[in-house]
């Protein structure tokens, strides 16, 4: 129950981004930039103790929104962004060590393609 409170908190507090969720959206903007080639359209992030919630919006090409539209389009395009973002996941992990100095204990991506979304949680070893 406390950590859906805190959820909806940090949702309230998102006009005022903190300087740590400024980073992390920086991080990932970078990330995307480099290892992905494209950038997303809105880009939110939650952080909550020692976890980060970051929610990226507008990753899909034309051409996979398009394919999005079927049930089997969504279907292909989620197995590939999910196999394109597990493959370079260890990097994501790598840059976010680094640049937050903590230790990164567990990183999930999930994309929704009906929704044009991809979330990440990420949990550290310790609240940041």
């Amino acid at each position: 129950m406390r950590f859906m409170e805190q959820a909806k908190e940090a949702k309230h507090n998102k006009s005022k981004m903190s300087t740590a969720e400024e980073k992390i959206c920086n991080i990932f903007k970078n990330f995307e930039k480099n290892y992905w080639g494209k950038k997303s359209h809105q880009i939110e992030t939650y952080l909550i103790r020692d976890i980060i919630v970051l929610r990226s919006q507008g990753n899909l090409s034309p051409a996979e929104e398009q394919l999005a539209r079927t049930e089997e389009g969504k279907v292909l395009i989620k197995q590939l962004k999910v196999k394109e973002l597990s493959s370079i996941k260890n990097i994501l992990k790598f840059h976010l060590e680094n640049k937050l100095n903590l230790q990164v204990l567990s990183l999930v991506i999930d994309n929704n393609p009906e929704l044009d979304e991809t979330i990440i949680v990420c949990r550290l070893n310790k609240e940041l």
